[in-house]
């Protein structure tokens, strides 16, 4: 009679306790603050640093977003704890996104600033993108009544490039800062959050592109769009994908 085997026992899945994610969470804020406080030291006491980020660069519709943050030199634990999940936008869920970007605009100085569609036609998507920063930044000097020529500002940007016409002594520009300083983090959540929610308004009127889940970005449901339906008045005429569709039919909805 053959022998039969047991099979052999199936391997727990295990998931990360709820406590170590947090903890994880709170090592990267700690590194995220940490950033800027090295930077701070280099500045006057009353000087104020300053995070940029801009969101919706690679997207094929509608502007570009800019966004501007201060965060306090000191902060409460209570707002710390409001910061636990902070990092790069691009690596948040949406409601986490939501809950921060509601958080950090209750504490901190923050700025919201766009380059409209036609603007990334006329001027490329680049200097679109510092026009967007120097928006926010101005929304939010604005607002608390700094003057933005003022020696008091330090800048700090996500990226190799800086705002033209300022100071490039009161600028650096951080590669890859939205996952290094928590000024440009806070920055990147906020204009993230904004342009979304624009997006998905917009999205109603062409359900067709999908733009309520690509954000406008090329995927291949977006580009089946187009090449479906054409494209709309919200398409950047001067992106090589969209620019390839300039045949089709200007839609006006979907």
């Amino acid at each position: 009679m053959p022998q039969t085997l047991d099979p052999p026992p199936q391997a727990k899945k295990t998931t990360k306790p709820e406590s170590q994610t947090k903890n994880k969470k709170r090592s990267k804020l700690t590194a995220l603050l940490k950033f800027d406080s090295q930077v701070l030291k280099e500045l006057s006491e009353c000087c104020h640093l300053i995070g940029l980020d801009e969101v919706g660069r690679g997207s094929l519709i509608s502007s570009v977003v800019g966004g501007a943050v201060c965060i306090p030199r000191s902060l409460t634990r209570e707002q710390k704890r409001l910061l636990t999940w902070l990092d790069d936008s691009k690596k948040l869920t949406p409601n986490i996104r939501a809950e921060l970007s509601e958080a950090i605009q209750s504490f901190c100085w923050t700025g919201i600033g766009e380059a409209e569609k036609h603007e990334v036609d006329e001027i490329n998507v680049h200097y679109a993108s510092l026009l967007a920063l120097y928006r926010a930044l101005s929304q939010l000097c604005s607002k608390v009544g700094l003057c933005l020529t003022t020696s008091e500002l330090f800048l700090m940007m996500d990226g190799k490039a800086i705002i033209p016409d300022f100071s490039p002594d009161i600028q650096r520009a951080v590669i890859k800062g939205d996952g290094c300083s928590a000024a440009i983090a806070a920055a990147s959540v906020i204009a993230k959050h904004h342009r979304d929610t624009m997006v998905k308004q917009l999205a109603v009127d062409y359900p067709a592109y999908q733009w309520d889940v690509n954000m406008g970005y090329p995927t291949p449901a977006h580009l089946r769009g187009i090449r479906e339906f054409g494209i709309t008045p919200l398409h950047r005429k001067n992106f090589k994908k969209v620019h390839e569709q300039l045949k089709l039919p200007l839609t006006e909805s979907t």
